[in-house]
């Protein structure tokens, strides 16, 4: 049966005659390699005929690559292929484009990197695996686009908070401007993206009353957990109170806290006890004195059961933290309330009882271009800091 050829453009025959004279020499059925004019090859195949290309390079080596079927090309745009392909291989560039990755390939590579170096590891694997990669995964990193960036900005602006759709893009940044400093990219497409408007600065206090009343709603809560015991054996309890009283009484972000290990601690003598918090956001480590309410903590904590070789302060999780931390907002009532309150809050006591800026921004782990901090060690007042912490929250 003879296979019929599709139509396709073809060009001059005085100029490309000598290719529509290969393909007309071709057999009706061919088993080896195609057949060249020029390195440009055709070959007939059961569903048709194919092209080729074959270039030579500096090393005389010889190279063939399938452009596919003859009816997507013209000879005139098939020469064209032929010099480029040519042209790569005498400056020893690679004949075919490196493919490049998925974003779901290469933001999985971006997390498995940034496992053990970033701060708030769970909440940008939080941001991948639930709001980009629905939208991103599949897609080319080449092939975003800064429409398609803005497209998904709309969609998550519709259901979220600003603040949060802007801790998701910058989350989409990084791994953008990750694979554009590798190379894989040539543009960060939402580096032109819409800005997330209506975010609005976040000052939230605490008053004695509403520190007074989350005390006592964790106090309930405890006390539920402890009668349920025998139904839940598996629940790690007894651990709030002292989670949520180290956060105002160190003024520590809650990943600081959750990273804490007993071997973190330095007890110079029975009333000196130092604190080093190595996992910081800014990177940079710093020390903090013990009042005594968090030495409390620390031997009422080594008291809870935990997994064997766990030596963290608290032995739990940061899915878990924040699960007993939202659901303790809700049950108190306090509008937009979070555990960085605590530390804001700690902060705000200290400024306001004379404690100068430089040893609160110090205890904070705050840095600024004016005061770089060659030796980290306890500031001489945070003597006193510990000890105004202690005195204005010791009736919580």
């Amino acid at each position: 049966m003879e296979i019929m050829e599709s139509k396709r453009p073809r060009g001059r025959p005085s100029r490309y005659a000598k290719y529509e004279q290969l393909l007309a020499s071709l057999p009706h059925s061919m088993t080896k390699r195609p057949l060249y004019v020029d390195q440009i090859g055709l070959f007939r195949g059961a569903r048709g005929v194919t092209v080729w290309i074959k270039v030579r390079h500096p090393d005389r080596k010889s190279s063939e690559i399938k452009l596919g079927s003859l009816t997507s090309w013209s000879w005139e745009q098939l020469e064209q292929k032929r010099s480029e392909l040519q042209g790569r291989a005498d400056r020893d560039e690679p004949l075919r484009p490196k493919k490049v990755a998925t974003f779901a390939e290469y933001a999985d590579g971006w997390l498995q990197r940034k496992r053990h170096t970033a701060k708030g590891y769970g909440t940008l694997k939080g941001h991948v695996s639930k709001h980009l990669l629905p939208t991103f995964g599949k897609t080319s990193l080449s092939d975003i686009s800064t429409t398609a960036v803005n497209g998904w900005l709309g969609q998550q602006r519709a259901t979220l908070k600003p603040s949060t759709v802007k801790r998701q893009l910058n989350t989409l940044n990084a791994i953008l401007n990750d694979a554009l400093k590798a190379g894989v990219i040539e543009k960060n497409p939402a580096a032109l993206s819409d800005s997330v408007r209506g975010i609005e600065p976040r000052t939230r206090f605490l008053s004695d009353a509403d520190l007074k009343k989350i005390f006592a709603v964790i106090d309930k809560i405890e006390k539920e957990e402890r009668t349920d015991r025998e139904m839940k054996p598996c629940q790690k309890i007894g651990w709030l109170r002292s989670f949520v009283m180290w956060a105002i009484q160190s003024g520590m972000r809650r990943q600081e806290i959750l990273n804490l290990n007993f071997s973190d601690i330095t007890i110079m003598d029975d009333e000196t006890w130092v604190f080093s918090i190595n996992n910081t956001k800014s990177g940079h480590p710093r020390q903090i004195l013990c009042n005594d309410t968090m030495k409390g903590i620390i031997g009422s904590m080594r008291l809870m059961p935990r997994e064997k070789g766990d030596q963290r302060i608290f032995p739990v999780s940061l899915t878990t933290a924040k699960r007993k931390l939202t659901n303790l907002w809700k049950i108190c009532g306090l509008e937009d309330v979070r555990l960085h309150d605590m530390r804001r809050t700690h902060a705000s006591v200290l400024v306001k009882n004379g404690v100068d800026i430089r040893t609160v921004a110090a205890r904070l782990g705050h840095r600024d271009t004016k005061m770089l901090m060659a030796v980290y060690a306890v500031q001489n007042n945070d003597a006193y800091a510990t000890k105004l912490a202690q005195a204005t929250f010791s009736n919580l």
